[in-house]
C-alpha cells in the first residue's frame, strides 16, 4: 500500500511539473512605436538608390528595424532592433537583429522573444545579400516555452537620405522552425549614424 501511495504521489508531482506554465517576456515596443516603424519603413522605402560614384568608401553603421508578417504557430507580425554595419571597402556585412517583438493581427503587442540574429552577408555596388539567422525563444498560446531557429534573407539597396549612402533598406523573408513554426514576409530598413 505504501508503495503504491508513493507511486501516485510521484505521478501527481511529475504531472504538475508537465503543466507548470510560463510567462511571456513583456513586449518593449508600444503599438505607437510599431506604427511609428512602418511609417519610417514606407519613407525610407521611397528614398532615391545612392548612384555607384557616390556610395560610402568605408565601414557604416545603419540603426533601424526588421517588421514583417508572420503566419503559422504565431500569427500577426514581428517588430526587432537592427544593426547593419556595411564595410564598402572589403564589401561585408555584419550586424544583428535584437529585441524581436511579436505583435497580434490586431496590432497589440505580444510578447518579446529571448534571443537574437546574427547578420552576415556582402555589399556589390551598392546591393545588399545577407542572412539573419539565430535561435529565438517564446511561450506558445498554452502558456508553455517555445524554441525556434529563424533564418531570414536580407536583400536591399543603399538609399540616399539626408547624405549620400545613409540609408538602406530591403526584403526580409524566411521562416522559424522548431518547437513553433513561421513564415516571416516584410522588410528591414535603417538610416546611418
Amino acid at each position: 500500500m505504501t508503495r503504491l501511495t508513493l507511486s501516485l504521489m510521484t505521478l501527481a508531482t511529475l504531472a504538475a511539473c508537465a503543466t507548470t506554465t510560463v510567462e511571456p517576456n513583456a513586449p518593449t515596443v508600444s503599438s505607437r512605436d510599431v506604427d511609428n516603424a512602418m511609417f519610417e519603413a514606407e519613407r525610407i522605402a521611397a528614398l532615391p538608390f545612392t548612384p555607384l560614384s557616390d556610395l560610402p568608401s568605408g565601414g557604416v553603421t545603419y540603426r533601424g528595424h526588421v517588421g514583417a508578417d508572420v503566419s503559422g504557430d504565431a500569427q500577426g507580425s514581428i517588430l526587432g532592433d537592427m544593426t547593419m554595419l556595411v564595410d564598402f571597402g572589403d564589401n561585408d556585412i555584419s550586424g544583428s537583429v535584437t529585441n524581436i517583438n511579436l505583435i497580434d493581427p490586431n496590432g497589440t503587442p505580444n510578447q518579446r522573444f529571448g534571443g537574437s540574429l546574427g547578420i552576415t552577408g556582402t555589399e556589390t555596388r551598392g546591393d545588399l545579400d545577407a542572412f539573419a539567422s539565430g535561435q529565438i525563444s517564446g511561450v506558445d498560446n498554452d502558456g508553455f516555452a517555445v524554441e525556434s531557429q529563424m533564418v531570414l534573407t536580407l536583400d536591399g539597396t543603399v538609399r540616399d537620405h539626408f547624405n549620400e549612402g545613409d540609408a538602406v533598406f530591403g526584403s526580409a523573408t524566411g521562416f522559424a522552425t522548431g518547437d513553433f513554426n513561421m513564415d516571416v514576409n516584410g522588410v528591414f530598413f535603417g538610416t546611418a549614424n
